[in-house]
């Protein structure tokens, strides 16, 4: 009987041993495959605080690993710091940078400033070519391959090398300064600068729907019901309207007064004819830093309507640029708000662009009070 216990004993702690064993090794498998993958390199995309996605291959990350992959993943940049005038401007400089940096496939880098400003107003997607202000930094201190470095200062001229290839080069910092007022650096890019940049953020698309909203019901005793899905679909559906064209219009006089190119009462109110015969249910929004001109200009008139003081200068360029057509006088806020609008656009020749050709700063599809005339002599 003793014995009968003992071999029933010496099977079950041979059965547990054997299952202690299988256990040990389904475990020590389990290890050796996880250790295995923790030590063969990986591709691991980390996010910097400007959304630059940049592809390591290591397993100690470190910052100057961080740096070194990123400047090895950096073919140039294009970069401003400077801000030079107002919205408009800016506007300009970021424009062609930004042209600069696709065509090239160059990385684009702004100073927080900038880009604090731009964001108040536009969604301002810039992605995947924004890159840190540090990043940068650590370039120009890369002592063993240093960048060769780049400035142009432009006021309104087209330098068509900039557009041909490899015109900035590997491992070139190249620095915008200046205005660079001509839209020929950006042309190829319209698009991407009409639906991915500088388009309304959502605050300030719910704002401006708003005033739309309360000018149908004021005047045509309808509330309309407004999608806004995006800058896109609400300019469409602003264009659908059968009730109005609306027309888009930028008054400055403020400094323009006291440097005499400021437009005349005359070339406001010819605008204003040739857009009446030509569209019979054209309406006007009026942007100015002049309201209480603009007030007495128009105060007879029952289709003119000025944007609330209440209004940010971004908010007013969103407005005018949501509009299907453009009476601008002078000034880049202007030719931005009807660049933006992508409509006919009438334009004024009193105000200097500077540049060496008018054909620099004003797109062919921009026209003047001479073509206004031609076509009331056709009618």
């Amino acid at each position: 009987m003793s014995r009968l216990i003992s071999t029933n004993e010496k099977r079950i702690s041979l059965r547990k041993l054997f299952f202690f064993i299988i256990i040990f090794l389904i475990i020590s498998i389990f290890i050796f495959l996880r250790f295995r993958n923790i030590l063969r390199p990986i591709n691991i995309i980390i996010q910097n605080e400007s959304s630059l996605s940049i592809k390591i291959t290591s397993l100690n990350i470190t910052k100057q690993t961080i740096i070194r992959s990123k400047n090895h993943s950096i073919r140039c940049v294009i970069y401003i710091f400077g801000r030079s005038g107002r919205l408009g401007n800016r506007m300009f400089i970021i424009a062609t940078a930004y042209a600069l940096a696709r065509l090239h496939s160059c990385h684009l880098c702004l100073s927080s400033t900038i880009l604090e400003e731009m964001k108040s107003a536009f969604i301002f997607d810039l992605q995947p070519f924004l890159l840190s202000r540090c990043t940068l930094q650590s370039m120009i201190r890369n002592i063993s391959n240093p960048a060769k470095k780049i400035t142009k200062d432009i006021g309104c001229q087209y330098l068509p090398e900039l557009t041909r290839p490899n015109a900035i080069s590997q491992g070139t910092i190249f620095e915008l300064k200046g205005y660079w007022q001509t839209y020929l650096h950006f042309t190829n890019y319209r698009n991407e600068l009409r639906e991915n940049v500088f388009v309304a953020t959502q605050p300030i698309l719910e704002k401006v729907s708003t005033f739309f909203i309360n000018l149908y019901q004021q005047n045509f005793n309808f509330i309309p019901q407004f999608s806004l899905e995006n800058h896109q679909s609400f300019k469409r559906q602003l264009t659908q309207s059968n009730k109005t064209t609306w027309i888009g219009i930028h008054i400055r006089r403020s400094d323009f007064v006291h440097y005499k190119m400021a437009s005349s009462d005359e070339y406001v109110l010819n605008a204003l004819e040739y857009y009446t015969i030509r569209y019979p249910n054209a309406h006007f929004i009026v942007a100015s830093d002049d309201k209480s001109y603009c007030e007495n200009l128009f105060r007879d008139r029952t289709n003119i309507f000025l944007t609330p003081s209440s209004f940010s200068p971004g908010d007013d360029l969103i407005t005018l640029s949501l509009c299907q057509h453009s009476i601008i006088t002078g000034g880049t806020f202007g030719w931005w708000s009807a660049y933006l609008a992508n409509g006919e656009v009438i334009h004024d020749t009193v105000y200097p662009t500077t540049c060496k050709k008018d054909e620099y700063y004003y797109p062919s599809w921009f026209k003047t009070v001479a073509d206004i005339i031609l076509y009331k002599h056709t009618l």
